[in-house]
């Protein structure tokens, strides 16, 4: 894979959860970040959803919450803060794809950086299949 990647919450999800389905290309795609193979960003909004989807996680304490939150920071990743650019194009981007302005903020992220948006999720890519930097994290094969 050549340049950045911005990472979908449904990709980053897999790191915290290995029994879910992709759990294996997600791991791949975290390794070759800490490898230093790839350079990831993620909007801020990724910590608040990551963390709010592991909170209805029932097998998880308050405090594995806590954790894998934590260790996410520690991570290192490249955290984007919003900007009005990347709110206005989202906002763009959700009308015209019909999707949420909170997945239209990674997308439109994404192609302000000039990076590779990678999502497990495939109604999303089927929304956003006009835009040539997305993909689908199922169906990569190089990482």
């Amino acid at each position: 894979m050549n340049g950045p990647v911005v990472l979908d919450t449904s990709v980053v999800i897999k790191w915290f959860r290995q029994g879910e389905v992709l759990a294996g290309q997600a791991l791949a795609l975290r390794d070759a970040y800490l490898d230093g193979h790839i350079m990831v960003s993620v909007p801020s909004l990724l910590a608040y959803e990551l963390a709010n989807v592991l909170r209805y996680k029932s097998d998880l304490t308050t405090g594995q919450v806590q954790e894998a939150v934590q260790s996410l920071f520690d991570m290192g990743l490249e955290w984007i803060l919003p900007s009005s650019t990347v709110m206005r194009r989202a906002v763009e981007m959700a009308r015209a794809y019909e999707t949420t302005v909170y997945d239209a903020a990674f997308t439109a992220l994404a192609e302000l950086l000039n990076a590779t948006f990678i999502t497990a999720d495939e109604r999303l890519v089927h929304n956003l299949e006009a835009l040539p930097f997305v993909r689908f994290m199922g169906e990569m094969e190089d990482v």
